[in-house]
């Protein structure tokens, strides 16, 4: 088995978080543009196809201001938020 520099739970944190910066900035590409991720590599990343990086897990982390232990450990998802479309549960 390939040895992984984040454990799968960490790597579907870090997506999840991914997802909400979409909504907080209104598209993939500036989530794209604020990561710095090209294209393909966001899509791959999202699709499970490509591993997420600790570069990308830090990058997310300081996007959204938060901890890198938080963001994957998974406590950094904002609270009524869903984890898998990245908007509030509420609206």
């Amino acid at each position: 088995m390939p040895r992984r520099d984040l454990s799968l739970a960490e790597q579907e944190n870090v997506r999840s978080l991914i997802r909400v910066l979409r909504v907080r900035l209104g598209n993939w590409t500036s989530v794209e543009r604020a990561l710095p991720l090209s294209h393909g590599m966001r899509v791959d990343v999202m699709a499970g196809r490509y591993e997420v990086s600790t570069t990308v897990a830090f990058r997310v982390a300081k996007t959204l201001d938060v901890s890198l232990h938080d963001v994957l450990a998974g406590t950094a998802l904002p609270p009524g938020v869903c984890r898998h479309c990245g908007r509030r549960a509420d609206g």
